[in-house]
């Protein structure tokens, strides 16, 4: 491509958002928000949708990349390109598409008319490009390597070379709210970007065994936030402090430590789910991993759980975990040393306990109010970057 080409903006597409039906208007604003959530505020106001598409009028280089980056990151969008504006004329196409390509270059010609009342269908402006084949640098070929794309709208087009693909999925929110268990491990936060790729707005929960927020602060815990933070910036937070759990189940035998860990942890996120209209409770559990994951040990533990738990890794091995979770970054930081209150490591723990007798336990031990108990001792509120600030009920 010529070094100094000049764009006039990014396209971006939506690709299963076509299939919403009378929704899908609410499904394209969604995106629409999502994305000025994301850009920096400068370049907010230049975003703009048309017909089946949205446009980010933003022309120098530098805005360009700045503004792709942000893209990249957003669900619910299909495929994005940076662009040039051509006039619906011949001559003019000509001229545009000429700079994007080197001289001698193979490149198929790919129209589309997303406006009908022009003269020319898509498969005239093959022909003339090919008959007119001497004013070209490049080679129209049917096989070409490269491509060049012209969207025809009623007063211009829009001409780009190479499609970014997007995330996919759908624009977060549109799936409403859900409570997402997060952990410092390899599993939830993979589970989280699965989450928000369907379209679910995450309220994060994350159970610390620290004696302060503040020694919470200086742990790995702000950067995995901050990494999920790029796919949806509103994250609101509950930090909840492990110490209550920890005294109450210390009455009970050791192997049952690890399953009363989780009964306790899904009925505080169902809970929270209550106070935040959340429909989803979201986990890292895959099926077999561990002992609290057998088919049984999560039948007993979410017995009482009366919201839909969202398990996205259910059919994954750890293997192809790591790999997710490697290829979003997230990896090296799961790895880090943390003293993690989910990670419990109990000598023999039971694999297999019913429902029946994990609530006999759990009543036992005096777990029954501890969860709204350490809900009250939780630092709540917006995910800034550093640490949760305090904000006002919706």
């Amino acid at each position: 491509m010529p070094e100094m080409q000049r764009y006039e903006g990014i396209v971006i597409h939506f690709g299963e958002l076509w299939l919403k039906g009378r929704n899908r208007h609410d499904f394209i604003s969604a995106l629409l928000r999502n994305i000025k959530l994301a850009l920096p505020d400068e370049y907010k106001s230049k975003l703009v949708k048309m017909r089946d598409r949205l446009m980010l009028e933003v022309q120098s280089n530098e805005d360009i990349v700045i503004c792709m980056g942000v893209l990249s990151n957003v669900f619910g969008i299909s495929w994005f390109a940076p662009f040039m504006k051509s006039g619906t004329d011949m001559d003019s196409m000509i001229s545009v598409a000429n700079s994007f390509f080197n001289a001698g270059e193979n490149v198929k010609i790919e129209p589309h008319r997303s406006s009908k009342k022009g003269p020319m269908t898509s498969k005239d402006i093959v022909s003339n490009f090919i008959k007119r084949q001497a004013e070209l640098k490049f080679v129209p070929e049917k096989l070409g390597e490269k491509r060049l794309y012209i969207d025809v709208l009623e007063d211009f087009c829009i001409v780009h070379s190479k499609k970014r693909k997007g995330l996919g999925g759908l624009p977060v929110g549109t799936s409403g709210r859900a409570v997402v268990l997060l952990s410092g491990g390899i599993d939830s936060p993979v589970a989280a970007y699965y989450a928000l790729k369907r379209g679910l707005e995450p309220i994060y929960i994350h159970f610390y065994a620290y004696g302060s927020i503040k020694e919470f602060y200086d742990t790995k815990m702000p950067k995995i936030l901050n990494l999920l933070l790029k796919y949806y910036p509103r994250a609101k937070v509950y930090a909840v402090p492990v110490h209550l759990f920890q005294i109450s189940a210390m009455k009970e035998q050791q192997k049952y430590e690890v399953v009363l860990f989780k009964k306790f942890i899904y009925e505080t996120a169902q809970i929270i789910s209550e106070m935040e209209k959340a429909k989803v409770i979201v986990t890292g559990e895959s099926l077999g991993q561990v002992s609290s994951q057998t088919a049984e040990n999560l039948a007993a533990t979410s017995q009482n759980i009366h919201y839909l738990i969202f398990r996205p890794l259910l059919g994954f091995d750890k293997q192809e975990i790591i790999t997710k979770s490697k290829e979003l970054g997230i990896y090296d930081l799961s790895i880090m040393p943390y003293k993690d209150a989910c990670s419990l490591r109990s000598r023999n723990p039971v694999t297999r306990i019913s429902s029946t007798a994990l609530e006999s336990i759990y009543s036992r031990a005096g777990l029954e109010q501890m969860p709204s108990q350490s809900i009250e001792k939780a630092r709540i509120g917006f995910w800034n970057g550093k640490s949760i600030e305090h904000y006002p009920k919706d």
